[in-house]
């Protein structure tokens, strides 16, 4: 006797989200990723409310649509760039504190008390 697999609904939805939002191109590509039935995936489909996903998915595309998608994307490198910046800054001013404190023969601690300084770095 064949041992049955029970799959989660939370991967169930897993698999449907990725059919929906394209990451595989055919239910069978889903399926085979999986190691799961083409069968099951058409029938997680039906039960979970994604027959819409059957057959060829088609994503139609408006001018506005892409310029804003175009526009997101720019935001985002531009927000990853910014933040390497501060990432960089934090690194070069706590590696500046370790040298003064080295030249100063005392620690950041005692060096932030003497100085009324929280902990900023």
């Amino acid at each position: 006797m064949k041992d049955k697999k029970r799959y989660s609904e939370a991967f169930k939805l897993k698999v449907m989200e990725e059919l929906r939002d394209g990451k595989w191109k055919t239910v069978a590509d889903a399926a085979q990723a999986y190691s799961v039935s083409e069968t099951g995936v058409r029938h997680w489909m039906k039960t979970l409310g994604f027959e819409h996903l059957n057959g060829r998915m088609i994503y139609v595309k408006t001018r506005t649509e892409l310029d804003e998608i175009k526009r997101l994307k720019a935001e985002i490198r531009q927000l990853k760039e910014r933040l390497a910046d501060e990432v960089l800054d934090h690194k070069i001013d706590e590696v500046t504190l370790r040298i003064a404190c080295r030249n100063l023969g005392t620690t950041p601690d005692e060096l932030k008390k003497k100085n009324g300084v929280g902990s900023c770095i």
